[in-house]
């Protein structure tokens, strides 16, 4: 019997595997347009999102039709999942009608769940605790431009709590990269391992950075605490002085929607933008081939 592959975590692939991916996504991104690849065959993946998205949406819709299947988008509220329906109940039906599943919801545990009573592969499209294709698709964002990331000091400037920053930081460990997160003491990384540090000054964390990344301050489900997290990161933004500290030729990222003049400045943004929209279309060409890695077809 064939083994599932699942991707619900950074954690789930070695390094190898993910630069089998970014070769794929490289010859993918080449070709688009010119050579139709049909690595899902007649396949249907359903796309279950209890939250907002425009990027990740758009990005699998594509990818799972481009490479010869049908994507069924289910918005959470017009299944049974919302009258309480259980998640083994759903996920089992569900296994019998599509071939793979892509989440995006709150909790990490209905990820792992849908993986384990489904039958199929389950990729995790953002949950509260990561967001791993976003990071996936980021280093070979980076890695496009800039070539390894191995050695490279990056710096991320917010909130280091969030679901980015988490998968950030054990993208660490795994690329052999450091991360200087720069962020008010009480958002500093859950993550701990040897390649993250944490650090209150934007200065330290932006100083020879190659990449200087944010992400919004009030993530899906925080708008409770925006008064609170407004002040608390008014100043952990990028902006002229955070870049001019930064390596010579450092890259911006920010994973959107983007905020201008809170968590980057309107003026880096505006100068920045082919960087961060190259970056938003990678999430297309990589999720192409983790689709074909998944499935076993490279």
């Amino acid at each position: 019997m064939k083994t599932l592959r699942h991707f619900l975590s950074i954690n789930d692939m070695s390094e190898e595997e993910a630069r089998v991916i970014f070769k794929k996504a490289e010859e993918l991104k080449a070709k688009r347009g010119k050579e139709q690849q049909s690595y899902l065959g007649s396949q249907t993946w359903a796309l279950l999102f209890k939250k907002p998205s425009t990027r990740t949406r758009l990005s699998f819709e594509v990818a799972v039709r481009e490479l010869g299947g049908e994507a069924l988008f289910l918005n959470s509220q017009d299944l049974q999942l919302s009258r309480g329906e259980s998640i083994e109940d759903t996920a089992h039906v569900l296994g019998r009608m599509v071939h793979g599943l892509i989440i995006r919801t709150y909790d990490q545990k209905e990820v792992e769940l849908f993986a384990t009573y489904g039958n199929i592969p389950v990729i995790n499209a953002l949950t509260d605790d990561e967001h791993p294709c976003q990071v996936l698709s980021d280093i070979f964002s980076f890695e496009e431009k800039r070539g390894s990331i191995k050695g490279k000091k990056i710096a991320f400037i917010g909130d280091g709590c969030c679901n980015v920053a988490k998968s950030w930081a054990l993208a660490a460990e795994k690329f052999g990269f450091s991360l200087w997160i720069g962020s008010p003491l009480e958002y500093f990384s859950p993550v701990k391992n040897a390649f993250v540090k944490n650090t209150t000054s934007v200065e330290e964390a932006a100083r020879n950075a190659a990449l200087l990344y944010t992400d919004v301050w009030i993530s899906m489900g925080k708008e409770e605490e925006k008064t609170k997290r407004q002040k608390l990161f008014s100043q952990y933004r990028i902006d002229r002085y955070a870049l001019s500290l930064a390596s010579k030729d450092a890259l911006v990222f920010h994973c959107l929607p983007a905020y201008r003049d809170q968590e980057i400045s309107s003026e880096i943004f505006d100068e920045r933008k082919e960087e961060i929209y190259t970056q938003a279309e990678n999430r297309l060409h990589v999720q192409k081939a983790l689709l074909a890695w998944i499935v076993g077809k490279i």
